[in-house]
């Protein structure tokens, strides 16, 4: 049988991109609407999805938004995704996300990066994508090697000799041979391979949870609010729609361990930021934005159009870790998404004598 090498070369290269995409390919899909801050669709922005459960993370190629602001990507796998969103002239929306199959992806974390030449943020929702069509399955065609030539027919016998009638002799006896072993006892059997148990692979650990947030500094004139000498380091949580319960009269003492307690009640989430090594805390800012609205919030009270609540003046913990700045937001009767922002200021130089 002869071998086609050329066309199992092609056959190789068709089959291993598919073998690779089976890694994040699924049955699920994603639709990203981008807007600018005055609610415009943003066209072109582009948009890059990646699985988190592989290493190195992989994904579908970026695809841009288009007239509408909106971009699909189908062929997920289902689970945690990182989404990034950028366009010339933003921040770069970062967000981690969950992925099922026929809903709607939810928002883990999110924020904006301050990119160079970024001077505004985007407004980013999710819904549920349309599906992609599976891509059609290379054919493969096998050569059937051509049938042996049959044989040339063998000549005629020649007719035995006729023998004259008469007494025939009697044969002579021939000696007896022992019978042949039979081919099912000659052939040899072939030993089954041991089976070798394959060690159990060890569950991988789950990365630790790290805090997305954003820099902006007097020095680069990021942050327009900051004094000389001073920066902002600025985290957000999306608000989902539902009606929740607050976060309780205890939430500052369960804050001063300087985590995240798990459990915490429905309609209750902390914001939590990590100062740099060295770095003094001077000072913080809670807002909300809705549609694109930025609302600045007291703490105590309800924020304007009761779009939520901080309860307390954030929780500030130094220990060997450094500075952390917690801050707990109760969502209230959400009817939409919101994003709850915590932004923290601090300066790295010696305080200023007055």
């Amino acid at each position: 049988m002869r071998l086609n090498l050329g066309k199992i070369a092609i056959f190789l290269l068709l089959v291993a991109p598919a073998a690779r995409a089976q890694l994040w390919s699924g049955p699920a899909a994603v639709e990203v609407r981008v807007q600018d801050p005055k609610g415009g669709p943003m066209a072109g922005a582009r948009v890059q999805l990646q699985l988190t459960a592989i290493d190195p993370k992989d994904g579908p190629p970026a695809v841009e938004t288009d007239a509408h602001g909106q971009a699909n990507v189908g062929g997920l796998a289902e689970g945690a995704w990182i989404l990034e969103v950028s366009h010339e002239g933003f921040m770069t929306y970062v967000a981690q996300i969950n992925v099922h199959e026929g809903d709607r992806p939810t928002v883990i974390m999110a924020t904006q990066i301050k990119v160079p030449g970024a001077q505004r943020m985007m407004e980013v929702a999710l819904a549920r994508g349309r599906r992609s069509p599976s891509p059609a399955k290379p054919t493969v065609v096998v050569e059937t090697p051509a049938p042996p030539p049959r044989p040339a027919p063998a000549p005629p016998a020649a007719p035995a000799p006729v023998t004259p009638p008469g007494p025939r002799p009697e044969p002579e006896p021939q000696p007896t041979l022992p019978e042949p072993p039979r081919a099912e006892q000659t052939q040899r059997v072939r030993p089954e391979p041991p089976m070798v148990e394959k060690p159990a692979l060890a569950p991988a650990t789950p990365a630790p949870t790290v805090d997305p947030v954003r820099l902006r500094t007097a020095q680069d004139r990021s942050c327009f609010e900051c004094p000389p000498g001073e920066a902002a380091l600025s985290t957000e949580h999306v608000v989902t729609a539902g009606v929740g319960a607050g976060c309780g009269a205890d939430i500052a003492a369960q804050l001063k361990g300087g985590a995240i307690p798990a459990g915490l009640p429905s309609g209750c989430s902390v914001l939590r930021i990590s100062l740099p090594a060295g770095a003094r805390y001077t000072g913080y800012r809670f807002e909300v934005q809705d549609r694109g609205d930025s609302l600045d919030c007291l703490a105590g009270q309800a924020c304007p159009q009761n779009t939520g609540r901080w309860p307390i003046n954030p929780v500030v913990v130094r220990n060997a870790e450094g500075t952390i700045v917690l801050a707990p937001f109760e969502s209230g009767p959400a009817e939409r998404e919101r994003r709850a922002v915590l932004t923290v200021y601090f300066s790295t130089g010696a305080p200023k004598r007055r």
